[in-house]
């Protein structure tokens, strides 16, 4: 019986596998058509979308972590959540989950197949979607035959073009900081970018906006609420102070009232803790219940991996910032800890990012950097390339190349000053994914 369940596991494995491969995973991130034909999808399949009270999240920099926080303040609170997020790191399955459970292979395979015959029946082939629009539709349908309570779902380029607009209109529409990311490709300035992603604002929904937005990208969205009909939450801003900050997390006090322990690290997660407070008071205007003790049980225990993830027994910190901001926010965190030993960086970017800026902000702060190739075949800058650029510009720092990731955290670990010196990788989600069959970060 043992070996027949096993072998069926390995089959199911296989047929994952290839599927995953044969997915078409170009970005199409121009294509106007793509949102139309997963909106034709969603009508072929009865509409999941509109069985389900969606939270739609957009935004540059804060989308997962303020899923992550979110959907451990509902499971506190005894709501199921289901949270379709991406990029992944350590199993493209990350991208599904419910109650922070990744959705099975072999659920996975059985949507897949799914999906397939509802194509034969509409005469079309299973190129008919992309990579990232299956995710999209397999998630919504997997969350409405799991009856969760609610759904994070997160945008994952933009809001204009990208599959997650295709839904119906969500329970509510939340956008965490906008910056100036992926120019040629959804906007060349703040105002461009923040009107593609406005663009997922529709008629009847709550919008809930990051206290501290860009008064430019405030004036957007703001615009494109009033335009479409949809409601502007108005929400007196809760005051938030840092007690004190350490690599395992903040102690905070939220409105004068002490005790809340944030188990996300670095300063800016305040920022999109903050998003989390509006939500929960529109749901609550809603007529949802929190308890304040469940709550701060909620916030002790988010989890999120490569964001800020700290492993304390080898003294290394996973963060995948992968633009200006996210450095920004990485490099403030490590100031705020006044660390005795500057930390040994293990780094790896994209070419298509702004990485002279986050060179510029990150290296003044370790003590030396180890460049690795980010798990992107078209879009790395590779560790030669990389290393030549810090040579080329940044003349006192210690630059080492690692052939691979195994490579690359035992050479930290032996170049470093000593254990007490923290190792920090950073620069890409993918860089992260590179890492992740040698050092789990979970």
């Amino acid at each position: 019986m043992e070996k027949a369940s096993e072998k069926r596991e390995a089959r199911v494995a296989i047929r994952y596998k290839n599927i995953i491969k044969s997915l078409d995973n170009t970005w199409h991130v121009l294509d106007d058509t793509r949102v139309p034909i997963v909106r034709q999808v969603l009508g072929w399949l009865d509409h999941p979308d509109q069985k389900l009270k969606i939270i739609h999240i957009a935004g540059t920099n804060g989308k997962s972590s303020t899923g992550a926080m979110m959907g451990a303040v509902l499971q506190a609170n005894g709501y199921s959540y289901g949270r379709f997020s991406s990029p992944f790191i350590l199993s493209a399955r990350e991208q599904i989950c419910i109650d922070d459970e990744m959705i099975s292979k072999n659920d996975f395979v059985d949507y897949y197949e799914r999906l397939i015959k509802c194509f034969k029946l509409n005469s079309v082939s299973a190129d008919y979607l992309t990579y990232f629009e299956y995710f999209t539709i397999i998630s919504l349908l997997y969350f409405v035959d799991h009856q969760v309570d609610f759904v994070l779902f997160e945008a994952g380029l933009g809001g204009l073009r990208d599959a997650t607009n295709a839904i119906d209109t969500p329970l509510l529409t939340v956008f965490t900081k906008i910056s100036v990311d992926h120019q040629n490709l959804i906007g060349r300035n703040l105002t461009e970018i923040s009107e593609n992603t406005a663009a997922i604002i529709k008629k009847g929904t709550w919008v809930i906006d990051y206290a501290g937005q860009d008064l430019t990208a405030r004036k957007v969205l703001k615009a494109q609420t009033e335009a479409v009909g949809a409601k502007w939450f108005e929400y007196k801003q809760d005051q938030i102070i840092i007690a004190n900050t350490t690599p395992s997390g903040l102690d905070l006090i939220i409105n004068g009232i002490p005790g809340y322990f944030l188990s996300m690290s670095g300063a800016f997660q305040v920022h999109n803790f903050s998003i989390v407070l509006q939500i929960k008071a529109a749901l609550t205007a809603m007529g949802y219940t929190f308890i304040k003790d469940k709550t701060r049980e909620g916030l002790a225990n988010v989890k999120l991996v490569g964001r800020m993830n700290y492993h304390k027994t080898s003294n290394i910190l996973f963060d995948a910032a992968h633009n200006v901001d996210g450095i920004n926010g990485l490099v403030a965190a490590l100031n705020a800890w006044h660390l005795k030993i500057k930390p040994t960086l293990i780094l790896g970017v994209l070419k298509d990012k702004d990485y002279h800026e986050m060179l510029d902000t990150i290296v003044p702060v370790v003590q030396q950097i180890i460049t690795v190739t980010p798990n992107n075949k078209t879009r790395a800058l590779s560790a030669d390339e990389l290393a030549a650029e810090l040579l080329t510009n940044y003349q006192n720092i210690d630059v080492e190349i690692a052939s691979d990731a195994t490579a690359a955290i035992s050479l930290a670990m032996r170049v470093r000053e000593s254990s007490q010196a923290l190792i920090v990788v950073t620069g890409s989600f993918y860089t992260l994914s590179a890492i992740q069959k040698d050092h789990r970060m979970a």
